[in-house]
């Protein structure tokens, strides 16, 4: 036969194989190692002061807003307290419509002597968004004008090595 006969010719054709099975393995790397990154992560959290700065005999309405443990390892909302005198011992569950009614005829008659209709929350940290946010819609229905959420300042601490 010729040399450049009609079917022993050089092919061209490129194996994708080989690049294929990298890609794939650096797939399951990243799926792998991605959630161990995000756990890690940790964001700083608000530095305020827990005091509610009032103006001179302006007085405020004081919700505290507490977690509770769901069982999973994550929190849920827990009880809702106010500091007003009238509802001094009063229990509130945001998610049970019968006291979420209550804690917003609480806050209406609270709010209705109050200048300015401010609330101040204090909510845990643990707490997801939308129970606080179902709690800042309810402050609305009860006349709050403004909800403002209040933070404990995180003490920073400090240790001495060598000894001193």
């Amino acid at each position: 036969m010729d040399a450049g006969g009609k079917k022993g010719g050089v092919k061209s054709d490129i194996n994708v194989t080989p690049l294929v099975d990298i890609v794939l393995v650096l797939l399951i790397i990243f799926i792998v190692i991605t959630p161990a990154v995000n756990d890690s992560v940790s964001l700083p959290h608000a530095k305020h002061s827990p005091k509610v700065e009032k103006n001179q005999g302006e007085k405020y309405l004081q919700i505290t807003f507490q977690a509770k443990p769901n069982g999973k390892g994550g929190y849920e909302a827990g009880n809702v307290t106010t500091d007003d005198a009238k509802a001094k011992d009063a229990v509130y569950r945001i998610y049970d419509d019968a006291s979420r009614q209550k804690f917003i005829d609480s806050v209406t008659a609270s709010t209705q002597a109050l200048s300015y209709r401010r609330v101040f929350v204090k909510a845990d940290r643990n707490l997801p968004y939308a129970a606080v946010d179902k709690l800042f819609q309810a402050c609305r229905e009860g006349g709050a004008d403004e909800a403002s959420i209040v933070t404990a300042e995180i003490k920073e601490t400090t240790s001495t090595e060598g000894g001193k």
